[in-house]
């Protein structure tokens, strides 16, 4: 039994909607955790970066620091110097006009892989041989072909012009780009040695990065010998195609490779390479840290759309050389002319790749580049929201679907809220894509388990009430099966008690047969009479009826309900007369009791049986009051309670007061005269009784007798003023010391 018991409450558990909520929740924060780790569902990691770039957009352009500037090889250069982009020695009289400016740190998102061919090979080193032997030997005047052969010699020396250009500027990075060697496109790199400047002066040995490289793209060892340092260029599309980050740390061999935004940093701030380390979860440039999110990856702050950062054609710094719109900026040279090397922004459209160098410098300057949570926080929010959604549906709270349905849009509010103020304040990406699911997920869950569990209880219900209530009140309480309490409430009720008279002699003259059919000719009326009345029969206890009003769906008028009963089965009872007598049943009085009072409703019994019923005072005392009717002769008393409460349709005839068994305080007894469905007892002189009754309770007995005589001259049948003259003729003609007119009664 103990184990049905408890499979029965596991049962029971696991359909409670605020625990499948927190089972959903539990599992949206497990994959959360698992995805972050291996991103093996990648819609929502899809999603999650589109919401990150609609935070962008709600928060909008940035300013621009001012600190960076892009001098850009466009469509007018091209047109007005083309040179300055196809020839080596026009990318070096660039230089140098950028140089001239001042600036505080070029970087040339250029690589210059292999040597500049103007002419042929064998052509080239023909003509070179010729000006460094052959003229260095000539004594006299150079003819007209030597002296074009001299110029035609310095138009191929556009490698070691530029060379000399980086090297005399002091302050160049060149572009390193570092490939896997299943990634093709890449090169075997040169010796450590010759990239010795590329790398972190300083990494924790713990932490080597996560990106490793064995062949990449690298500037002529002439060119590359010539730069302050070197930075990498390489950056990584997302699934949409987007790049949102820039990686902050290449491995090759046991070395850490620096992005050309760190590297530019550096120079600008005329740090050392010791002063340069790469820490696995933050670069630290000095007393400058700059933090990393997953993938050790720097991501990017957008400050706008294209053309955020101030942008000068190359053309113009040239011709106005020296520029000083250049001086004390980090300059970025490289090619923006139309449909090359272009990237998605997050705000839409497009802009140049060498914009995103730009961007992640801004970043690094403002201190505002973007850190991603880390996973476990953002599986925390996830779990957080799904259970504060659960929460929602816990029973104790009693939540109806609409206050639930607005939670869980709230706790969705609070996701969204919590991203953009942690993108906006703390420059933190935080999970909303996760949260989101867990929340809305949990919501559905748990709204589809509080119906279905709703559902289920609406089944039961129907099966535990449908034969104790009436239609109408039985789809009222399905409406709202939160109105049944079936916890165990204090409530103020009316009870009412019928009871067959003298039923045992009427069994023994019958069979079981015909017993059990006048019972059910009987039960069946009376038991109408209830439900037409919106009572719920709590039970028959043998020929007895016992009915509450006012639960288990609350009605203010519970008592005018239950004096609506006992009238109308007066009526139904005047009806079945002849149907009984021809069952052998000469005589069938009934007597009935109502009271009304403060009682405990609910399921009680054990934990396997129980019923929904009423204990108290107020259900004994309605209880006596039945079996006082044949005491008193009467079809029905009530309450003094119940009396209070009778609208004025009802008219009542005090009958005592009486101290019944278990009882200190005496009660006042009323018999039910008439309703608005009939008529019960009919009384002329009712207020010679009155009179008599006042009397009797003061003491004096000669007026009480008195009274009580002209009030059976009116009503010679009436069974309560024959009550009263046994009693007096009981006391005497004296009232005993002590007396106050109750009756008491020691037996139910």
């Amino acid at each position: 039994m103990q184990a049905a018991r408890d499979s029965r409450r596991a049962v029971a558990r696991l359909r409670s909607p605020a625990l499948v909520g927190a089972l959903l929740a539990l599992i949206v924060a497990l994959l959360c955790a698992l995805d972050r780790r291996g991103e093996w569902l990648p819609w929502i990691d899809d999603l999650e970066r589109a919401s990150f770039d609609q935070r962008l957009r709600w928060r909008g352009p940035l300013a621009p620091t001012g600190e960076v500037v892009i001098v850009a090889i466009d469509d007018a250069t091209l047109e007005r110097r083309p040179e300055l982009y196809q020839r080596r020695a026009g990318t070096a009289a660039l230089i140098r006009a950028i140089a001239a400016a001042k600036p505080a740190a070029i970087g040339v998102d250029q690589i210059y892989i292999d040597p500049e061919e103007v002419l042929s090979p064998g052509l080239t080193a023909r003509v070179r041989e010729h000006v460094e032997k052959d003229m260095a030997q000539a004594t006299g005047p150079l003819g007209q072909s030597d002296a074009l052969l001299r110029d035609v010699a310095r138009e191929l020396a556009g490698d070691a012009e530029l060379a000399a250009a980086v090297r005399e500027a002091e302050n160049v990075v060149l572009a390193l780009h570092l490939t896997r060697e299943d990634d093709g496109g890449g090169r075997p790199l040169p010796a450590r040695e010759a990239l010795r400047h590329g790398r972190y002066g300083q990494q924790d040995a713990g932490a080597p990065p996560a990106r490793w490289a064995k062949t990449g793209l690298v500037s002529l060892p002439q060119i590359l010998a010539a730069a302050r340092a070197l930075g990498g260029i390489t950056v990584e599309e997302d699934r949409d195609r987007a790049i949102r980050a820039v990686p902050a740390a290449w491995r090759v061999g046991d070395a850490a490779y620096a992005p050309l935004s760190v590297q530019l940093v550096a120079v600008r701030d005329g740090l050392t390479r010791a002063e340069v380390a790469y820490l696995g979860d933050k670069v630290q440039l000095g007393a400058r840290e700059v933090p990393l999110g997953e993938r050790e990856a720097l991501v990017v702050n957008p400050r706008g759309g294209s053309g955020t950062i101030v942008t000068i054609p190359a053309v113009e710094v040239v011709e106005h050389a020296p520029d000083p719109r250049l001086r004390g900026k980090i300059v970025l040279l490289g090619v923006t002319y139309f449909g090359h090397d272009v990237v998605r922004s997050p705000f839409g459209g497009e802009y140049p790749g060498l914009e995103l160098q730009a961007l992640a410098l801004a970043a690094i300057l403002a201190g505002d580049a973007i850190v991603r949570a880390p996973m476990l926080v953002d599986s925390l929010v996830a779990l957080a929201s799904g259970l504060l959604v659960s929460l929602l549906f816990a029973a104790a709270l009693g939540l109806g679907p609409h206050w639930r349905i607005a939670g869980v849009l709230v706790v969705a509010g609070l996701d969204l809220a919590a991203a953009y103020l942690a993108f906006t304040r703390a420059h933190v990406w935080l999970a909303l894509v996760w949260p989101l699911l867990a929340t809305l997920l949990a919501g559905a869950a748990a709204l589809a388990a509080a119906y279905a569990s709703e559902a289920l209880q609406r089944v039961r219900l129907r099966r535990t009430f449908s034969h104790y209530l009436g239609a109408e009140v039985l789809d009222e309480l399905l409406a709202d099966p939160t109105a049944l309490g079936l916890g165990g409430a204090r409530r103020e009720l009316t009870v009412l008690f019928s009871d067959i008279r003298d039923f045992t002699s009427i069994a023994e003259r019958l069979s079981p047969e015909d017993l059990v059919a006048l019972l059910n000719t009987y039960l069946t009326p009376m038991t109408q009479e209830v439900m037409a009345r919106a009572g719920y029969l709590d039970k028959y206890i043998g020929d007895a009826v016992m009915a509450v009003y006012g639960a288990p769906v609350a009605r203010k008028d519970h008592a005018a309900r239950a004096l609506a009963t006992a009238v109308a089965m007066h009526g139904a009872l005047a009806r079945l007369q002849p149907a009984l007598r021809a069952r052998g049943v000469e005589r069938f009085e009934i007597g009935v009791g109502v009271n009304t009072g403060e009682m405990v409703v609910g399921n009680m019994g054990s934990e396997d049986r129980f019923d929904y019923t009423v204990v108290g005072d107020a259900v004994n005392l309605a209880s006596r009051l039945e079996g006082l009717t044949k005491v008193y002769g009467v079809y029905c008393l009530v309450g003094a309670q119940a009396r209070a409460a009778a609208p004025p349709e009802f008219a009542f005839r005090e009958v005592d007061l009486v101290r019944v068994k278990g009882k200190a305080k005496p009660v006042a007894i009323f018999e039910l005269l008439s309703g608005p469905g009939g008529e019960v007892a009919r009384y002329p002189g009712l207020e010679r009784f009155a009179a008599a009754l006042a009397a009797y309770r003061a003491g004096d007995f000669t007026a009480a007798r008195a009274a009580f005589a002209e009030f059976q001259r009116q009503n010679p049948d009436d069974p309560v003023v024959r009550l009263y003259f046994e009693r007096l003729a009981a006391l005497g003609d004296a009232a005993p010391p002590g007396w106050d007119g109750v009756a008491a009664f020691t037996s139910k």
